[in-house]
């Protein structure tokens, strides 16, 4: 198949409005379809545990970090003895409908639920089920509170709300998420696989009997459709700063509701690069896709503007590496062929100077064309590697 190239859509617009008046220039790189947008959505102001102010945090992201699309996810319920108000999370929700601008930069604003254990001086109501960002929601709820402590009632709270929400730090603070055994949702779309500047996607996750396979992996396994996701998690005045880590979202527009139905439709990964570009598509979907298992015609391209090498990339399938490759290009483009079957989910890793760069949100065998077997599935696959320019 021949090549498709990645294209730099240049732009320059002024944008004049309540939030200032400023000049938004750059390039949006394309790959697979999808323009490629680079952003953060879990960061920290004064109205928890951070320092400064949304405005301030908004207004950083956009004309220091230069990012896409930003969020702000404040702890609604720590610190213990000043948690934030429903009045404090209005005026969030306010500054970021105040800087958004459709085109130019996509804002959101959502709040942190954190569950820790009772060693942080908290309430006795709190169960240290972990920390979980929830995205787009009109209100909050209270991790100290009987009725939303517990991950299930969690889960039922989002039920009634347009959210996406996302597993923060896996493993942090000897946190569990019940080991991923509670009720699936939709609403929760991703992990984040980085926090700040940890790597959590390479510990080993809470199960010791498994080969070592990371908290997304194990997530993963266990059937919930999530997708790889990073971000700043910053208490300093540093937004999308303190590294080049970012979140990428593939969507058709740089607008709030282009990059929230990608952020829904888990077409997004993981990238410890500013501006990697990647792409991963199965029968011609996109990650993020639900699709029928089979055989499975596989395209895997990255780029990066910096004109960095791939020097590996990885197929993955349930956590286990099924074909590798060594294109050492910066510019690589792949196509191969595996069997599928339901329940199986394959993403993609790719590297740069011996360390993973990016990962992939999966696609997700949900349903099955033909009855294929285990022994099919880890004995079939035909490779084809190419080299954009």
């Amino acid at each position: 198949m021949k090549p498709r190239y990645a294209v730099l859509l240049a732009f320059t617009a002024t944008v004049v409005g309540a939030a200032g008046t400023y000049r938004a220039s750059g390039a949006s790189p394309t790959i697979g379809g999808y323009n490629v947008y680079y952003g953060q959505l879990h960061s920290h102001t004064s109205l928890s545990d951070g320092s400064g102010t949304p405005d301030e945090a908004y207004r950083y992201a956009r004309d220091t970090a230069k990012l896409d699309f930003f969020s702000i996810a404040d702890h609604c319920s720590y610190p213990y003895d000043r948690m934030m108000t429903v009045a404090e999370y209005q005026g969030i929700q306010a500054t970021a409908d105040r800087y958004n601008r459709d085109g130019a930069y996509v804002t959101f604003w959502g709040f942190e639920w954190t569950s820790d254990d009772t060693s942080w001086g908290g309430p006795p109501t709190l169960l240290g089920k972990g920390h979980v960002t929830v995205i787009n929601s009109p209100d909050f709820c209270r991790a100290t509170d009987q009725a939303s402590n517990d991950l299930d009632e969690l889960v039922k709270w989002m039920s009634t709300r347009d959210v996406v929400a996302f597993f923060n730090h896996p493993g942090q603070y000897n946190t569990t998420f019940d080991r991923f055994v509670f009720d699936r949702t939709d609403k929760i779309v991703g992990m984040e696989l980085w926090n700040g500047t940890t790597d959590y996607y390479g510990n080993d996750g809470y199960y010791r009997n498994d080969g070592g396979l990371s908290y997304y992996d194990e997530a993963l396994t266990r059937g919930w459709p999530i997708g790889a996701a990073g971000s700043g998690d910053n208490h300093s005045t540093d937004w999308g700063t303190q590294n080049e880590w970012r979140m990428v979202v593939l969507a058709a527009e740089k607008t709030r509701a282009s990059i929230y139905g990608a952020m829904k439709a888990r077409r997004f990964y993981s990238s410890r690069d500013r501006n990697l570009a990647l792409s991963f598509k199965c029968n011609g979907s996109q990650m993020g896709s639900r699709i029928a298992g089979g055989t499975l015609h596989i395209e895997i391209e990255a780029t990066d503007a910096d004109g960095e090498t791939f020097s590996r990339i990885e197929l993955l399938k349930n956590g286990t590496v099924v074909q590798s490759w060594a294109p050492n290009a910066a510019h690589p483009h792949v196509t191969v062929t595996q069997d599928g079957r339901q329940g199986d989910a394959f993403y993609v890793r790719v590297y740069q100077s011996g360390a993973w760069a990016a990962i992939s949100s999966p696609v997700f065998i949900t349903g099955s064309r033909t009855d294929v077997t285990p022994a099919l599935m880890a004995g079939s696959t035909r490779v084809a590697v190419g080299v954009g320019r």
